[in-house]
């Protein structure tokens, strides 16, 4: 057992656990309880298994608040436990005690406690350097665990010198592989958990040992846990190892060449000194010096002998290097061959090159999205045909595409979590400029499960003075609508968490055209038609208002709880965009008026009785934004959303011993959220009527009369409203 922040260091310890016997059985409650961030339990453990995991953790909270003399028996008791212990329960105990200890020493560490008196010190001390030199490999990286982390709570540089110098001269004289690997981990693990500047005067010393110990190809074991050693140094001496980094990196580039590959974990060992020594360069990487330049080409030499490695372990440990230095020296690194690399690692078999692959391109879009993009389409016309690469589909949706499609099939957390972050850095870069292809892609994805009987109503639910266009545009209406049609290949249906992704990226897209430089067109039909006789060019956002309003349908419309949240949200903000824009096409209306009918029907399915509250709070709030946006300013078609909010008025009047369904706070929630919009319907009515109190901003008085002078007039629209309002209110 380790500690989670670093378990992958220890993955060697994995198989004496007992995580491969988890179960549902063993606990019916891990169906509600939350896993810790990190955390990839298979299920929850036997009872005795999960007994002595709670009280390794229990001991971790108790040690430090217990006083010297009960920690001073604690470790001679656990000295007892593993003396007693026969032989074929004894690696079990002994691994349980020092999980428990680094448990108790972490404990310490927390809370800025001391060990305690040198009674208690040296009983620790001990115990963990007669484990350094166990046949067990999991007791002797337990053991350069707890060495590191008790030299870290003493805080003592002769106490931490004087371990240094016992493995040191064990190092110096032992042949044993044990001795060798246990101490050579020891030193690195002091390094790590005393910090560079507390142990500085021994960094030449333990550099020299370990590049010593990792020559020896007589042991390949030997090799590992002194360059597993040797990356813990570079992650933790920052500038100080920087005199070493040249000598570090020619060991590695020689065993790259030397050692055979069969040796897997020596291969992926030098990975990760290779990268720990590409973040102790740092932005030196940009310079033009001789030993820069040089250190630059070795660095990528060693990425490119890892890129042509057999072992997915260590072809992985490659892309996390060349993503180390695309950090620190971006000019320097070739996306062309890194990009489509990276694009045909996207289907490998392999979970961890997966991830590698797309942890990289996520830093890569971070600056460079137009460029990875670009990359990514030259593969796809490698292959004209079928836009096929050795098992890669690339169609004209490009890379964003294809991790869209990904979302579909994967299922680590990490990996979704880089896919969103990378997809919503080229939205933010490139969506603006390429709108047509974005929301085509939100849309396949939105649309591809949705039934075609309730779209069909929904394409006959078209109203206002755009009616005439709105038939002209039906066939295509129905084509977009059914993609699934069009699709002769079997195609995996989208999860609702792909869908509501796609919708929250449909509110970012609008967000992305707020900040472009093209944003008065993106939200002017007059102009943006203008600008594309003009210009021949330009797509524009409001162009696209039946698909945005279409997909906020869908969405809000659907049967999961979080997308038709997202389909209100998007709703809301379509309304706030546009709900000011004319048609040019028929002087005096608005060019959302053709849309009332969309907009009702979305809003109708929140306020119904089996509707979760926070669902029906949100369609409140779309409410009241649709109705003092003053697009329907025809009190007939007004009726339709009021109608909707006089509904939710009976939940006002709702006992408080009737049982919740739901959590209370929801219920609250939602409660404030129907007085919230009432208000703000009667605000809007009494400015439009010309009867606000005097200490209400009358800006939107302003906006109600320019709009009537601007769109022809109309009679006593904001009394009508009042009308309407006043009696739900009395």
């Amino acid at each position: 057992q380790m500690e989670p922040n670093r378990r992958a260091d220890g993955e060697h310890l994995q198989p004496n656990s007992a995580a491969g016997s988890g179960a549902l059985e063993h606990d019916s409650c891990c169906l509600y309880r939350p896993l810790l961030q990190g955390e990839t339990i298979p299920g929850p453990l036997p009872l005795g298994v999960g007994v002595i995991d709670s009280s390794v953790t229990l001991f971790g909270c108790v040690f430090p608040r217990v006083a010297n003399k009960h920690r001073l028996q604690m470790l001679e008791h656990f000295t007892e436990c593993i003396k007693a212990a026969k032989s074929v329960r004894a690696d079990a105990v002994t691994l349980n005690v020092f999980a428990a200890l680094l448990s108790g020493l972490k404990g310490l560490t927390d809370n800025k406690a001391a060990v305690g008196q040198d009674d208690v010190k040296k009983a620790a001390t001990s115990l963990i350097i007669g484990a350094l030199i166990s046949p067990n490999p999991m007791l002797r990286c337990a053991a350069g665990e707890c060495l590191g982390r008790l030299a870290q709570v003493v805080g003592d540089p002769r106490f931490t010198a004087e371990l240094a110098q016992t493995s040191f001269d064990r190092l110096k004289s032992a042949r044993d592989v044990a001795s060798r690997t246990g101490h050579s981990l020891a030193l690195g693990c002091l390094h790590r958990y005393v910090g560079g500047m507390g142990s500085s005067q021994h960094l030449n010393t333990s550099v020299s040992i370990l590049l010593a110990l990792a020559q020896d190809p007589t042991s390949p074991v030997v090799q590992v846990w002194s360059l597993h050693a040797l990356a813990l140094i570079a992650e933790s001496g920052g500038p100080m190892l920087r005199g070493y980094v040249e000598p570090s990196l020619s060991l590695c580039l020689k065993l790259l060449l030397n050692v055979p590959q069969s040796h897997v974990d020596v291969h992926q060992c030098i990975g990760k000194v290779v990268s720990a020594l590409i973040t102790t360069v740092g932005p030196e990487l940009q310079g033009n010096t001789a030993s820069v330049c040089m250190a630059r080409s070795s660095f990528l030499c060693a990425c490119a002998v890892m890129q042509d490695h057999q072992e997915p372990l260590v072809q992985a440990e490659a892309t996390s290097c060349l993503q180390q230095l695309h950090l620190f020296a971006p000019r320097h690194v070739n996306l062309s061959s890194l990009v489509p690399t990276l694009c045909r690692t996207l289907i490998s078999n392999h979970l961890l090159l997966r991830k590698a692959a797309v942890s990289c391109l996520r830093q890569l879009t971070q600056r460079e999205a137009k460029e990875v993009c670009e990359h990514a389409l030259t593969l796809a016309n490698e292959n004209r045909e079928n836009n096929s690469i050795e098992g890669l589909v690339i169609t004209e949706t490009g890379l964003p595409g294809v991790l869209f499609s990904m979302l579909d099939t994967e299922t680590d957390s990490s990996l979704i979590k880089d896919i969103h972050d990378t997809l919503t850095s080229m939205l933010q870069m490139l969506a603006a400029d390429n709108l047509s292809q974005w929301l085509s892609m939100c849309k396949n994805v939105l649309t591809i499960a949705t039934d075609t009987g309730s779209m069909g109503e929904v394409e006959s639910l078209t109203g206002g003075p755009g009616e005439e266009a709105e038939e002209e545009e039906g066939d295509d209406d129905r084509a977009e609508f059914h993609t699934e049609n069009e699709a002769n290949r079997v195609a995996i249906q989208p999860r609702w968490p792909t869908r509501v992704f796609a919708a929250e990226c449909v509110r970012r897209i609008i967000s992305a055209c707020q900040t472009s430089k093209n944003t008065p067109a993106h939200f002017d039909l007059a102009l943006a038609k203008e600008m594309q006789l003009t210009k021949s060019r330009g797509d524009y956002l409001v162009l696209h208002l039946s698909d945005l309003v279409r997909m906020a349908f869908i969405a809000a419309t659907s049967d999961s709880d979080p997308l038709r949240l997202e389909g209100l949200q998007t709703l809301h903000q379509v309304i706030d965009k546009f709900s000011r824009v004319p048609e040019p096409e028929f002087p005096g209306h608005l060019l959302l008026e053709q849309f009332q009918a969309q907009v009702g029907a979305a809003l109708r399915p929140a306020f119904a009785a089996e509707t979760a509250s926070h669902v029906t709070a949100a369609a409140c709030q779309v409410c009241s934004a649709w109705i003092g946006s003053g697009v329907a300013r025809d009190l007939n078609d007004l009726r339709r959303v009021h109608q909707l909010l006089v509904s939710s008025l009976a939940k006002l009047e709702r006992s408080t011993d009737t049982p919740y369904i739901y959590n209370e706070s929801l219920a609250t929630l939602e409660r404030l959220a129907i007085l919230k919009a009432w208000a703000e319907v009667y605000i809007v009515a009494m400015i439009g009527n010309g009867s606000a109190p005097g200490y209400v901003s009358t800006q939107s008085i302003g906006d109600v009369e320019n709009d009537d002078g601007e769109f022809g007039e109309f009679e006593s629209r904001g009394e009508s409203l009042l009308t309407l309002v006043q009696p739900e209110l009395v």
